[in-house]
């Protein structure tokens, strides 16, 4: 798979970056990243993807190469009016969308206000309305993360933390993504600390009933982000949602088992026929057998 391109847009007076692979190709697949990631976190699912959809992969405000906001301006209404100017900016109609935590509140949201825009949405592991821990538990981050990383293996171990199931390997790809070094050799986090203090007080529980579109809702099996009632209560209350555990994963299921959260996404939209079948079905049979290895 080719490497994705780096493009930069300005949208509400921001210049966000985003990567994008298949320009040009169809249907249009938008992947937003939770809090303190940025697109590249994609990036194994993009390799199991890319040969069927336009994958486009922002960095959110205050995120990755993405401008941060000044003043801090982080709430749910901030970030989705960024991502529906990326959308009419590129012109895209009938794209698919998926979140992971944060960026899964965004898409919901997105999907509930623009039906008409959204073939798919796939919503990975958090509720809909987040629990006050979870709001308590950034807050506790922003007053103690460090400013710095003497390491990228320091890094590596706090992220071992909350993706208890990821391989050495994909959290040092994550870590090196996700890290700038200074002049001083000190690793620096690529995102803005504001992000985690002004974390919204999301409610996306009436605008369930709004989504149109085939939906997946995605659920490590051991998270504790979101537990499986609420994530069938989810599934069951959006007209037309299902829903999917990951063995062997905790909240971040694209990390821990990125083989199996990519099987499971790439199943549901081939059920409901959104593949792009620029390969052959069989072809298409043999890469999802390669991705199950």
């Amino acid at each position: 798979m080719n490497a994705p391109e780096s493009k930069f847009v300005t949208v509400n007076r921001l210049k966000l970056h985003y990567l994008e692979w298949n320009e040009c190709e169809e249907p249009a697949m938008i992947l937003l990243h939770g809090i303190g990631d940025n697109g590249y976190i994609w990036e194994h699912f993009a390799r199991m993807s890319a040969d069927y959809f336009r994958i486009i992969a922002p960095d959110q405000r205050g995120h990755g190469r993405s401008e941060w906001a000044i003043p801090p301006a982080y709430c749910c209404d901030d970030y989705v009016s960024d991502i529906s100017a990326l959308i009419d900016t590129l012109k895209l109609n009938r794209l698919i969308l998926m979140g992971h935590s944060m960026g899964a509140l965004h898409a919901t949201r997105y999907a509930s206000l623009h039906p008409e825009k959204i073939a798919a949405l796939i919503h990975v592991d958090i509720e809909p309305c987040p629990p006050a821990w979870n709001k308590k538990y950034l807050a506790n981050l922003y007053e103690s993360l460090p400013d710095t990383y003497e390491s990228v293996e320091e890094y590596i171990e706090q992220a071992r933390i909350n993706s208890p199931f990821a391989d050495r390997e994909t959290l040092l790809a994550v870590a090196l993504r996700s890290l700038d070094r200074g002049v001083d050799g000190k690793f620096r986090r690529q995102y803005d600390r504001e992000v985690l203090r002004c974390f919204d007080a999301y409610d996306l529980r009436p605008d369930l009933r709004n989504i149109r579109c085939p939906s997946l809702i995605v659920r490590g099996r051991q998270s504790r982000v979101m537990s499986r009632e609420k994530a069938r209560e989810m599934s069951l209350e959006i007209p037309n949602g299902r829903l999917a555990e990951i063995p062997e994963a905790a909240h971040p299921v694209h990390t821990d088992n990125p083989r199996g959260f990519g099987r499971a996404v790439l199943d549901f939209l081939s059920g409901i026929s959104l593949i792009a079948r620029r390969t052959s079905g069989d072809e298409f049979q043999k890469n999802q057998d390669l991705s199950r290895r």
